[in-house]
């Protein structure tokens, strides 16, 4: 299994809007990709406007198959103009 976490920083006042577009994309990734083990949307207790997504895949093939959904495609589009950095993505060997 795959483990990827993901760091998002939103915009100074677009954080709601960035949370509301990433549980959207939750759901949508959860329904369309049945390789996808687990995708969680966490909101920052610390750091303001930051957000870290959890996923897991059932194999590199299922996270390959991730960047090339339609969904995928409408995400990163929704995203954009919500963003005030660039994503930060770790990617990690699932243990259990």
């Amino acid at each position: 299994m795959i483990a990827v976490i993901a760091k998002l920083t939103a915009k100074d006042g677009y954080a709601n809007q960035l949370e509301e577009v990433l549980k959207d994309s939750a759901d949508k990734v959860l329904a369309g990709e049945p390789g996808c083990l687990l995708y969680r949307v966490t909101r920052s207790q610390t750091e303001i406007g930051v957000f870290k997504l959890m996923e897991i895949y059932e194999s590199q093939s299922a996270l390959d198959a991730h960047p090339n959904t339609p969904h995928f495609n409408e995400i990163r589009t929704a995203l954009a103009p919500l963003l005030g950095a660039a994503p930060e993505v770790e990617y990690l060997d699932a243990l259990n």
